[in-house]
């Protein structure tokens, strides 16, 4: 902005230095004329002078000739009288010596004005002058020739020249001064203006220009504060609504990608590169085609791009990427005016909605081969007694102790069914009071202290001798009932159950452990489900409904607690439950 204030100032210095010079020029050129003219006027009143004086001489040959010489030297011009076919009849022979004075006295001698005539000059230079003038002295005509030299006519040039240099360059000094002043008040605020546009274009929507004048200059200032202000505001609500959708887009549960009209991926989300766990730099810019391996997704973007309909397909990946099912929507990208732009596609993990399901077939596939079992032992002894077996005392006996069994063992799997459904209901409560954990332990080691006994086993209570807890007796009694019953179950003979009690700050840690078979590690995240078993046989035969340990992780989650299990094969198993003080 400098260099255009720099160059205004130049342009308008320079139009002014033009006019100022063209204006000194004509100044002084009129001067000159003026001075000029005015020594004319007062050579030819000297010529009438002394024309007077010739007219009053009584003939040529008998001319004053001092007086002409005082006259000459008074006046300071040369005096010439010539008699016309005579020739010259008195020279002053001062005042001005120059060799083409003979020269010009000639010229003026072929052609002499006459009496009638007005005076006639002859200039030979620009600073001499001759002047004629037809003159009639005793009835003979003649021509009277008065020559002069302006001398002072280059000094009042100078003169005139200086002083007009002198006013001219003092008043383009008061220009430059004032034009600076004017061009600095003026390009200001355009300078200020076209810094804060700068500013914009970078990117800083917060530069604002000053509003200190009312003319042009501050409408274009408050123009451009005006839209710097929109701009922001526009920016910031974009940049919000930015922020809005990428945060939705990178937090959706739901996969994400974008692809252009040339098939090339331009968006994806944090849950796409989840699922096919890949990198952002991978991914980007690359084609479709490139990027998915399974068929089924590029026959779905496919039908997409072809028919620009909305798809829907159920996918299965393969095992590498962890057995995922998916759904997958595509939709076509129309923008204004039917512009097509590409597609979208949207994956849905439905992976735990088919767990579910699956663990749902399971359920009615457990629970009917759970009660067919008892059920077909009760009929098939039932119909045995029926056919004849009633006289049999010692086969009827027999056969009614088992019914008996099976019959025990159908009620407890229909009470742990209910327990179970009982404890996942939404709106269950629990019978909250302050108890004592060790206590309640204690309770528990006692009660299983006969099927302990029956396989050599010892229960050891470890840790601390009391802690009191915020809990429902009974539901936490049940807990460890089957944790400690599952660890005699599923140890050898002659071992040990340990439960150490463990009393922080906030909770209280109960670890049940025992010296059994244990379990493989991939089968730890499954025997918390509904009839899922280890040891299938053994299970079962133990009586157990395999619903056990699915009531004690709904049990404790109720009460805000943690259970958690490490075990290793042939090593034991160690059940950890953490509950807080405070319910």
């Amino acid at each position: 902005m400098s260099s255009f204030r720099t160059r205004l100032l130049f342009a308008l210095i320079s139009l002014i230095v033009l006019v100022l010079i063209g204006l000194g020029v004509l100044i002084g050129e009129l001067f000159k004329s003026y001075y000029v003219n005015a020594l004319h006027s007062r050579i030819e009143k000297e010529v009438e002078l002394v024309v007077s004086e010739l007219e009053q001489q009584p003939s040529f040959s008998e001319l004053a000739v001092l007086r002409f010489d005082r006259l000459s030297n008074v006046l300071d011009i040369r005096i010439t009288i010539a008699e016309q076919g005579e020739g010259t009849v008195y020279d002053s022979e001062n005042n001005l010596m120059i060799d083409q004075h003979e020269d010009t006295i000639r010229k003026i001698q072929a052609e002499p004005p006459s009496v009638e005539d007005s005076i006639v000059r002859f200039p030979v230079t620009e600073e001499i002058n001759y002047y004629a003038k037809g003159v009639m002295i005793g009835g003979s005509p003649g021509v009277l020739v008065m020559g002069t030299e302006f001398d002072e006519l280059k000094e009042v040039y100078r003169q005139i020249w200086i002083i007009l240099s002198i006013t001219l360059g003092v008043a383009l000094l008061i220009i430059i001064l004032l034009g600076s002043r004017i061009t600095n008040q003026y390009t200001r605020p355009i300078e200020s203006a076209t810094k804060v546009a700068i500013e914009l274009a970078k990117g800083n929507y917060r530069a604002r220009t000053y509003e200190d004048r009312v003319d042009e200059t501050g409408m274009l200032s408050n123009a451009i504060n005006v839209l710097a202000r929109n701009l922001q505001e526009m920016v910031t609500y974009q940049a919000i609504q930015q922020d809005r959708l990428q945060t939705l887009i990178e937090n959706m549960g739901s996969g994400l990608i974008m692809i252009d009209r040339q098939g090339f991926i331009v968006l994806v989300n944090r849950s796409f590169l989840d699922f096919f766990r890949v990198s952002i730099e991978d991914v980007l810019n690359k084609r479709y085609v490139d990027i998915f391996t399974d068929e089924k997704v590029q026959l779905l973007a496919e039908e997409v791009f072809m028919t620009e309909q909305r798809v829907r397909k159920q996918v299965h990946l393969s095992a590498a990427l962890s057995k995922r099912h998916l759904e997958v929507y595509g939709a076509p990208i129309i923008g204004e005016g039917s512009a097509w732009h590409g597609i979208v596609l949207v994956f849905h993990d439905i992976t735990e909605l088919k767990k579910l399901e699956q663990m749902r077939k399971d359920f009615v596939a457990n629970v009917s081969h759970e009660v067919k079992t008892p059920i077909t032992s009760i009929k098939g002894f039932t119909e045995t007694l029926l056919d004849g077996a009633l006289n049999d005392k010692d086969a009827l006996e027999t056969f009614l102790s088992i019914i008996l069994k099976e019959s025990d063992r159908l009620q407890a799997l229909i009470q742990d069914l209910l327990d179970l459904s009982k404890v996942e209901q939404q709106g269950f409560k629990l019978a909250m009071s302050q108890m004592d954990i060790v206590e309640l332990l204690k309770e528990v080691a006692t009660m299983m202290e006969h099927k302990a006994l029956k396989k050599d086993m010892n229960i050891r209570l470890l840790g601390c001798k009391t802690s009191t807890i915020e809990g429902d007796h009974d539901r936490l009694k049940q807990v460890f009932i089957n944790l400690i019953s599952n660890a005699i179950t599923y140890s050898q003979p002659g071992g040990e159950i340990r439960v150490t009690v463990v009393d922080g700050d906030n909770e209280i840690i109960i670890e049940v452990e025992d010296d059994g078979i244990g379990m493989e590690e991939e089968e730890i995240p499954r025997i918390f489900e509904r009839f899922y078993r280890v040891d299938k046989a053994r299970s079962r035969n133990s009586g157990g409904t395999g619903l056990g340990l699915a009531i004690v992780k709904h049990i404790v989650e109720v009460h805000y607690g943690e259970l958690s299990v490490k075990s290793k094969p042939n090593e034991g198993t160690a059940f950890s439950v953490s509950l807080p003080k405070k319910h």
